[in-house]
């Protein structure tokens, strides 16, 4: 059943969408990062080649621009560990609970599914059991 709704078709993109978030990729995503990376590597430039005292002023400013930046990009990525790390706890804490509300719900399914063989079983053991008395019977 899931192998008919699986079809080819389904597992192909569209073309035509396809064309179009690669458009707005590169415009969206990779066009911004190529045009900020050009403008760091001319600051650098800038940096590196100032010698006099008017564009070492400019270099220091260009300097701590591209600091900051990096700065901002580490207080971006430590904010993101310390949420991460909050909410790694957080599920630390919740998951026992959980897992042992799934643990007591499998063993009821176990105690259950042994009752109901044994009830399922009861009438021909009881059968069993008589035909082997008589038997017994017989023999003596």
């Amino acid at each position: 059943m899931t192998e008919d709704r699986l079809s080819v078709e389904m597992q192909q993109r569209n073309p035509r969408t396809q064309e179009v978030h690669r458009r707005q990729a590169f415009w969206q995503i990779y066009f911004p990062l190529i045009v900020f990376g050009v403008l760091v590597v001319i600051a650098v430039v800038f940096a590196i080649l100032a010698e006099d005292t008017k564009t070492s002023k400019w270099s220091d400013i260009s300097l701590i621009f591209m600091i900051s930046i990096t700065l901002i990009v580490f207080v971006i990525v430590i904010g993101l560990l310390v949420v991460s790390i909050v909410y790694t706890r957080r599920l630390l804490k919740a998951t026992p609970y959980f897992f042992f509300s799934v643990q007591r719900f499998t063993y009821m399914i176990e105690i259950r599914t042994k009752q109901a063989a044994d009830m399922a079983a009861e009438p021909f053991l009881r059968l069993n059991e008589y035909i082997a008395g008589l038997q017994a019977l017989r023999r003596k």
